[in-house]
């Protein structure tokens, strides 16, 4: 893959052959998935119109990690720890992970980061994700005051949290 000019001013250089990839089996670490997600997860409380509710809103807490095409096996081996999960095409060669079942945020997703922590802002954003994923499991989002305290709770995680 050298030009002609390259390969005339360095003619002692010697190609070598990369070596295949040969992506790793072993079961992930759950530090390295708590990290994995510092770094590219987020969670989050959608609260979305919905016409045939009583107070006309529903909710969906959901975590979501998002990678590259190249790192949908990695994307499938989270999943295949946590066992639960979806993979989603973000668009074009982006992927993602989400995990909206509220049975699977509750038993699985929410211990799983109380054991293996996250730190800083997006610790802050998980204790607020925990606190709303309550309020939609205890069913208080059915009411004015629940669906006003989880609005209040989403209006200030991720990109809307103030410092």
């Amino acid at each position: 893959g050298l030009s002609k000019a390259v390969k005339l001013d360095f003619p002692n250089i010697c190609p070598i052959v990369k070596p295949k990839f040969i992506p790793s089996t072993d079961r992930l670490n759950g530090h390295w998935i708590a990290g994995f997600t510092q770094a590219d997860g987020s969670f989050g409380l959608n609260i979305y119109k919905a016409a045939g509710l009583k107070l006309g809103y529903s909710a969906q807490p959901a975590l979501r990690i998002v990678q590259h095409e190249r790192d949908l096996l990695l994307l499938e081996r989270i999943i295949a720890y946590w066992g639960c999960g979806k993979i989603y095409v973000k668009k074009g060669n982006q992927y993602f992970i989400q995990v909206s079942n509220l049975s699977d945020l509750v038993t699985n997703i929410i211990p799983f980061y109380d054991e293996y922590s996250i730190y800083g802002a997006k610790y802050l954003d998980f204790f607020d994700f925990k606190r709303g994923v309550n309020i939609v499991e205890s069913k208080l989002h059915l009411t004015i005051e629940g669906l006003e305290e989880l609005k209040k709770i989403a209006s200030r995680m991720n990109s809307l949290r103030k410092y």
